[in-house]
């Protein structure tokens, strides 16, 4: 990762998870990136299983949607119990699209039903208002979860792409080494 001029992480193309690389067969990495990356990876690994939030479960729409990625999730090592808060955000998040998108619906039809173009106007900027601030929020989300690595990419972009070399004596801790050695 690299810093940009304003303190941020700017990341490059996000790594694929070792099990896709496997999977796909021939790779340009050596056998030991692979090994340290396939070692790193299961260092990221909490082995718990996320669960559903009380707010979750209560909204019916949130719910539903946990559901089917629990379901789709349950195949996927990469996925576990450190995801948890950042699974039911977005499960949230899909309700509160649903309901915006219920309220743009009514608006609309209270707008046609509107012969002054005053009262329409009215309408189109309350709407307008409503998901300027919705938009912000989820911009705010999705910064926070990337910079403390809550979401599984974010891990994933966490991993070194080289595995560590080994440091490189100095020519005078050789010397040095060789001398302690009795060989020279």
């Amino acid at each position: 990762m690299k810093h940009n001029s304003g303190g941020d992480f700017v990341a490059g193309r996000s790594s694929k998870p070792i099990q896709l690389i496997k999977s796909e067969g021939k790779s340009h990495r050596t056998k030991a990136e692979l090994e340290h990356r396939e070692k790193a990876e299961k260092s990221l690994y909490t082995g718990t299983n996320f669960r559903e939030d009380p707010a979750t479960k209560a909204d019916p729409v949130a719910h539903k949607e946990f559901l089917r990625l629990r379901k789709l999730y349950k195949q996927i090592e990469f996925v576990d119990g450190l995801d948890q808060a950042t699974i039911n955000r977005y499960c949230q998040l899909k309700s509160q699209e649903s309901m915006l998108q219920d309220l743009y619906n009514s608006v609309k039809v209270a707008m046609e039903s509107y012969e002054d173009i005053n009262k329409k106007m009215a309408h189109y900027e309350d709407m307008k208002e409503v998901l300027g601030k919705q938009n912000q929020v989820r911009d705010k989300m999705l910064k926070l979860e990337d910079r403390l690595f809550l979401n599984p990419v974010a891990r994933m972009r966490a991993i070194p792409k080289q595995p560590e070399e080994k440091k490189k004596k100095s020519p005078m801790e050789e010397f040095m080494e060789r001398k302690k050695n009795g060989t020279q």
